[in-house]
């Protein structure tokens, strides 16, 4: 192993904390929230106090240029347990994640993967939302997963630019007939941008329960969760977007802020007022107010959702990394971990294409 690579094995919370600062200088890189030092150790905190964990980092040349924030999981697959090594945070609300890099730092990717085959015992390697535009991955070893639409929202000078150019004349008209709508049942729509407290952070887990009705689930139903959005919206640059039908909200957005760029991490809506075009309301809504704090980048959150194609058509590819582990029972895993990833990646490339 070269001996740029430095490796460092974190057994609990308080050995995470101990490289905060040196973590944070890796942040420079980043251009999303979830390998940041407040997500992940909020995430050990509240989330996976119990699990062991496995973080790697080196430094090159003096210079915080990579990064990697792995941990072991172990899970019941094909009705046996199954230790996986997974990012940190791959596990639920992802977006994106990927090993913190300099392009020119990628070779000593293979030197970390060959560490963890000499000194974990590991059933397969699993590494999720991992974006199309990283070069930290050897492609054969890439199944296509899912994708994020985006806008990037600096290329219009105002938030009616956009409207006027890439809303399709469908979109507008779903949007007045909402209005309208509304109207004649003397109902009134409002939108707005909130800072989360107490109060309207329980509205956010009341609405988020109506999921269920379309085979969702919300994920303020695991506690650990719950406190884990309430901390991560208090310690991050964070807001929602709230639809309100006659002051009631019945519709939220709620989103975080990173290195000028927004990210929509949970939404949901009253289904009992489908015909309003909540959906599409919130959306448009969290565009102008992107807009208006001159934002960069906006991100609309994994999948292909039909609501949000209505207001993009620019996708980020996201993949996962699949590679076999070191045990024996990895011999007889990978062949059909590699069949279902194919399939899910087959089946998502029907759903981009149509």
């Amino acid at each position: 192993m070269a001996t740029n690579i430095k490796i460092k094995l974190i057994r609990n919370t308080s050995e995470f904390s101990f490289i905060e600062h040196e973590w944070k200088e890796f942040e420079i890189t980043l251009n999303h929230p979830k390998s940041t030092m407040v997500f992940l150790l909020n995430s050990l905190k509240n989330i996976y106090k119990d699990v062991k964990k496995l973080k790697l980092k080196n430094t090159f040349n003096l210079q915080k240029l990579f990064g990697a924030h792995f941990f072991i999981v172990y899970r019941q697959k094909f009705g046996i347990k199954v230790s996986f090594i997974e990012f940190l945070g791959q596990q639920w609300a992802g977006n994106y994640l990927d090993i913190i890099s300099d392009t020119k730092n990628a070779i000593y990717n293979n030197e970390i993967f060959q560490w963890l085959n000499n000194n974990v015992k590991y059933d397969i390697l699993l590494l999720k939302y991992i974006p199309q535009y990283s070069a930290n991955f050897n492609i054969d070893y890439l199944y296509l997963y899912s994708a994020c639409p985006e806008i990037q929202i600096d290329e219009y000078s105002k938030h009616d630019e956009y409207i006027k150019n890439k809303y399709s004349k469908n979109l507008k008209q779903n949007l007045r007939t909402a209005y309208n709508r509304a109207k004649k049942s003397d109902i009134e729509i409002k939108t707005s941008i909130e800072e989360i407290n107490q109060n309207n952070f329980n509205d956010i887990v009341q609405i988020s329960e109506f999921k269920v009705q379309d085979g969702k689930s919300s994920m303020f139903k695991d506690e650990n969760k719950l406190l884990f959005m309430k901390e991560i919206t208090k310690v991050m640059s964070s807001n929602v977007v709230f639809v309100k039908l006659n002051k009631k909200n019945v519709a939220y957005r709620t989103n975080v802020f990173f290195n000028n760029n927004k990210f929509c991490i949970d939404a949901s809506y009253d289904r009992d007022f489908r015909k309003f075009e909540l959906g599409s309301i919130s959306v448009d809504a969290n565009l102008n107010d992107s807009s208006c704090k001159n934002i960069s980048r906006h991100c609309l959150g994994p999948g292909l959702d039909l609501y949000k194609r209505k207001f993009t058509n620019k996708n980020v590819n996201i993949f996962i990394y699949l590679k076999q582990g070191n045990t024996l029972l990895s011999h007889l895993l990978i062949k059909p971990m590699k069949y279902l990833a194919s399939k899910k990646e087959t089946a998502f490339k029907k759903d981009l294409n149509r």
